[in-house]
């Protein structure tokens, strides 16, 4: 009797891709910083999710942040942004990432490195990191970290039908490079890749040591010079900031990798002789100068991937357990490794109580069917600011239940805010649900804190009388907000103009050179704000509204920006 060819389990292995990286990166992650980190899980007990604290905030700011049992750290945060921008936004998914998640990522990572967070930093300037000034240019080009390479997953999902490697390999460097400028990142980014995209491809049952022969025997496919699709800003920087021609750069990366896949293979076919921990040891994995490297963590997950098919749990602790290493990452890719070629079964019970497992899902499913329009463009520079910005200064003062909107457009619930102090600075923990199911934990409001009281004689008693704002042009500005917005100065002079205790003074030496965003703002409401942003628009006023024009941000002066947002209608007396 002929047997029926079961179809490929390509959404088993897409969810698994996902929710191994995020069940790796939970285990793994306490064991990443000891110095970061507090009542660390002791090593026999890294089988399960456990409770723990981390210092957060930086070595002058040192925060106490507890983790719950299951909690991911950046690793997935980042897989989760990048398959967000994928399937909001379609073939504009890359404007998206620039615009919107990258910018607001700094305000809820856990963990995120250095590199991650200086370019999230330029985006939301409206800068891409290789175009800053000079120190910025050589930090961004000497990143060769994995912080792309552990965010390759929601890619690999899109692509994951393709008869070739180049249109994925193409999406994951121009991903790879809005964060890190190195061929060591780019070129661990696609390695990663492509073994996740033979992983996820390749039949069941797998043979011993299969991914590294396969990655041997593919290196054509993954070490093409991608980078020439990168824009010629990047291609000018890069020329400018490495010390050697970036193709050569590339091609001695590439021979980096195919040496340790082949010394891999090598201490593969030593079979239970070989010890994975020696190895990984003898490679630089825990060396504090190579372990965050793209390209050695990427063959480092492939190496522990191939040995341990058949027993993917001790890859996994493996991963996780390796002293020195960067346990967090290392375990997250290799564990999506093991999800993309066998699916999700084996991560039980983790599998099960992984944070956010409904949301990691369902990325991995909408990813799998690629619909074919998006479903939001991309916002303008100006509109994702304004987002932003308004969101900031929401948080500060939401309470407990009350709804916000993360950047951008998405409605979210706070769910708790408490106070938070370390040395001499204050701050307040935010944790937020969103609509797609995501919780977010913010350190927000971060502020010196008041001395403690002593027996000191107070201070003598003074009286707060008002605000100064300086503008370049006070008469200008005067009648903007006169004829525009319909509000009125109180008094004036020929250099002030007063509304009740804000005075808003003329510095003819600010000049009118422009200031994007101005670094003052009015916060007004109106019940007609579209009225308002016609009348912005006949006096040719710069700024941004959401599509209803109910939510505006213009620039009065190159030094002062009015943001409005529409009051509701006062109710009629009742019939």
């Amino acid at each position: 009797m002929n047997q029926v060819s079961q179809p490929h389990p390509w959404a088993d292995r897409a969810v698994g891709m996902v929710l191994a990286a995020a069940v790796g990166d939970a285990l793994g992650w306490p064991h990443e910083r000891r110095d970061r980190t507090r009542h660390r899980p002791a090593e026999q007990e890294t089988a399960q999710f456990v409770s723990w604290e981390r210092i957060a905030g930086s070595r002058f700011r040192p925060f106490t942040e507890v983790i719950r049992a299951g909690d991911y750290s950046d690793d997935t945060q980042m897989i989760i942004a990048v398959g967000r921008a994928l399937h909001t936004a379609g073939d504009e998914w890359l404007t998206w990432l620039q615009r919107v998640e990258w910018p607001f990522l700094p305000l809820y990572e856990r963990g995120a490195g250095a590199s991650v967070k200086r370019a999230c930093k330029a985006w939301a300037r409206g800068q891409p990191p290789w175009a800053g000034n000079d120190r910025e240019v050589h930090q961004y080009f000497a990143t060769g970290a994995n912080g792309a390479a552990m965010r390759v997953a929601p890619h690999v999902i899109r692509h994951h039908g393709d008869a070739s490697f180049d249109a994925l390999a193409l999406d994951v460097v121009r991903d790879a490079a809005t964060t890190h400028g190195h061929p060591r990142a780019l070129l661990g980014a696609l390695v990663h890749a492509h073994a996740l995209w033979l992983s996820m491809r390749q039949p069941a049952p797998l043979a011993y040591g299969w991914l590294i022969e396969a990655l041997l025997d593919n290196i054509s496919q993954w070490d093409k010079p991608f980078f020439k699709s990168l824009p010629d800003e990047w291609q000018h920087g890069a020329a400018q900031a490495l010390k050697q021609p970036i193709d050569q750069l590339w091609l001695t990366t590439a021979g980096e990798v195919e040496e340790f896949l082949a010394l891999a293979r090598k201490e593969l076919n030593g079979g239970a002789v070989s010890a994975p921990t020696t190895f990984l040891k003898s490679q630089g994995l825990t060396s504090t100068r190579s372990r965050g490297s793209g390209t050695l963590c990427a063959g480092a997950a492939a190496y522990l991937a191939a040995r341990s098919a058949a027993s993917p749990e001790h890859a996994l602790a493996s991963a996780a357990r390796l002293q020195g290493a960067d346990t967090d990452t290392l375990a997250s890719m290799t564990s999506s490794l093991l999800g993309a070629a066998l699916g999700q079964e084996w991560l039980g019970a983790n599998g099960r109580n992984i944070q956010d497992r409904p949301l990691l899902t369902k990325i991995a499913q909408n990813l799998l069917a690629r619909p074919a329009s998006p479903r939001q463009r991309p916002p303008t520079a100006e509109q994702a600011h304004f987002a932003l910005t308004e969101f900031t200064a929401r948080l500060a003062d939401a309470p407990p239940g009350s709804p916000l909107s993360v950047p951008y457009r998405r409605a979210a619930r706070v769910e708790a805010q408490h106070d938070t102090r370390a040395g001499q600075w204050a701050g307040r923990w935010a944790r937020l649900l969103t609509e797609d199911g995501q919780r977010l934990h913010l350190l927000h409001s971060v502020h010196r804190a008041a001395d403690p009281p002593s027996q000191q004689p107070s201070p003598p008693e003074a009286q707060l009388l008002g605000t100064y704002l300086t503008v370049t042009d006070v008469a200008r500005v005067r009648q903007l907000l006169q004829d525009v917005f319909g509000v009125r100065s109180d008094r004036y002079g020929q250099r002030w103009a007063a509304y009740g205790n804000l005075v808003l003074a003329e510095d003819a030496a600010l000049g009118q050179l422009p200031v994007s965003p101005p670094p003052a703002q009015l916060r007004m409401t109106s019940e007609h704000p579209q009225d308002i942003w016609r009348l912005a628009q006949q006096y040719n006023l710069e700024g941004s509204a959401d599509e209803a024009r109910m939510n505006l941000l213009i620039h009065v002066d190159p030094w002062l920006t009015v943001t409005l947002t529409r009051r509701p209608t006062a109710a009629g007396p009742p019939s």
